[in-house]
């Protein structure tokens, strides 16, 4: 008996040791990819005018030439007046990756409110990471290249923080200095998250928005703190919008070369693009299998939460709609301004959104649908999740990606440095117009944009900027 005993533990926890293993694995994968990773684009116009303004100088410069993003500024003339470009290049992705996993951990021990182990929340942490790598649609732009990453993944991690701070105060909070700490700490993360970007803006401001009119509406004793975030959301997203460079990089819109669809073509277009992503979203079998787990878990108390006098209270059926409704919302910044989808490294915050809501809605649409007639608190259900989920991460396109890209980093990392010492070597003699070779087979995790064949390029004007030559553009590829 004793042995059959040990036998069932030791089955019940080999599942959750193997997942462990390979959620540890593909985050330490892509921490080891960070330092094979090189500047490219803006990463050069960014330390130009860092060099050429000082760092006050910088913000003013790009507030009134550029945009209004003084998040994304701010992150960047600090990057750039960190030492050498080439030196540091790997801290970035590698801070964002660990700052992405302990987001996720502060969250998750938010909502278990201390019924969850360390190393579970710590799983859940780690899981909630790889699967939001799994679906993001241009790992490069998200991670590794400061352009995006400082753009939009800096603003995703920091929503990942105020959400578990907004969950805090609702819940375990107590005591007027730890509920004034909360809302200093969201007060900073919500200023540094709309001046990001626009997308992050328009999330962080319906959030706020949501909570404040929910806490208004059922008198909450939190309703000053939400009206209080949502007045300091609307102040710093004025700063943002109304910044001079907006309008100037607004007016550009029309020279742009990228395809521009006509607005009636681009309204046709936009409800079929969006769903299909989702339906791209929803084909990752780790969704389902997390989303399963979390439901059997959740059971006990989704019947106290979900319920009034033994049935579903409709009411929650709101969340899934705002969900849909807000994902839609976001991707139609993209058709609505450039008439074309969002870029990809924009689409990880809608990314996250899906994320971030699809957990909530599929526990109060399966509750909804199925909870009353169907018990959805089968344990035995875990286990196999559990090794469905290990087996979907591990397939997942862009895991296996970097996986192939651990052998082509390498030589991409050598390339570029025979690169960049061939450009100072040729300064050294005197040229003032170089010409470089190609990258063979770059890895797509870690590529960009690079240099172009014509030397007006603003990408090519940035490095050639950067090394104080007349010109830099791309030849013959490399052999």
């Amino acid at each position: 008996m004793r042995m059959n005993h040990s036998k069932q533990i030791f089955l019940k926890k080999t599942p959750i040791g193997i997942l462990a293993f390979i959620v540890t694995a593909i985050i330490a994968l892509f921490v080891a990819l960070s330092f094979f990773d090189y500047p490219s684009a803006d990463d050069f116009c960014y330390a130009v005018k860092t060099r050429q303004f000082g760092f006050i100088g910088t913000q003013e410069f790009w507030y009134k030439n550029w945009s209004g993003r003084y998040t994304l500024n701010f992150a960047y003339t600090l990057f750039t007046l960190s030492g050498d470009i080439f030196k540091i290049y790997y801290f970035p992705p590698i801070v964002l990756l660990i700052s992405t996993w302990l987001g996720f951990c502060f969250l998750a021990a938010k909502i278990a409110q201390g019924h969850l182990s360390a190393f579970f929340i710590l799983l859940i942490g780690g899981t909630c990471t790889v699967l939001f790598i799994s679906g993001t649609p241009n790992i490069a732009q998200t991670f590794y290249w400061p352009g995006g990453s400082f753009t939009y993944q800096i603003p995703n991690t920091l929503l990942i923080f105020l959400l578990g701070l907004l969950i805090w105060r609702e819940t375990t909070a107590i005591g007027n200095n730890t509920q004034t700490v909360i809302f200093f700490l969201s007060s900073l993360l919500v200023i540094a998250i709309i001046g990001a970007n626009e997308i992050s803006l328009l999330l962080t401001g319906a959030i706020l928005f949501c909570g404040t009119i929910h806490a208004l509406l059922t008198r909450r004793d939190s309703r000053a703190f939400w009206a209080g975030l949502l007045l300091i959301a609307i102040g710093a997203a004025l700063v943002s919008v109304l910044a001079p460079g907006n309008y100037q990089r607004y007016s550009t819109l029309d020279q742009v070369t990228q395809l521009r669809l006509t607005p009636g073509v681009a309204l046709l277009l936009y409800p079929p693009w969006v769903a299909l992503r989702m339906l791209y979203w929803l084909s990752n079998l780790g969704l389902w299998a997390s989303a399963l787990i979390v439901l059997v878990i959740t059971f006990p108390a989704a019947k106290t939460w979900l319920y009034s006098d033994g049935s579903f209270n409709r009411s929650f059926l709101l969340f899934p709609v705002l969900w849909i409704f807000m994902i839609f919302v976001l991707n139609g910044i993209g058709f609505l301004i450039n008439r074309y989808p969002l870029p990809d490294r924009a689409e990880s915050v809608v990314w996250l959104l899906f994320l971030l809501g699809w957990y909530p809605s599929f526990i109060i649409l399966a509750h909804f649908t199925v909870g009353r007639t169907i018990p959805l608190d089968d344990r035995r259900l875990i286990q196999p999740a559990i090794v469905l989920l290990a087996i979907s991460l591990l397939g997942s396109p862009n895991i296996f990606e970097a996986y192939k890209d651990t052998y082509r980093s390498s030589r991409y990392a050598r390339e570029l440095r025979d690169r960049f010492d061939a450009i100072r070597a040729a300064k050294n003699r005197g040229e003032t117009e170089i010409v470089v070779g190609g990258i063979s087979r770059p890895p797509l995790t870690l590529f960009t944009a690079y240099l172009e064949t014509d030397p007006e390029n603003f990408k090519n004007q940035c490095m050639s900027e950067y090394f104080e030559v007349r010109s830099i553009r791309l030849g013959s590829p490399a052999r």
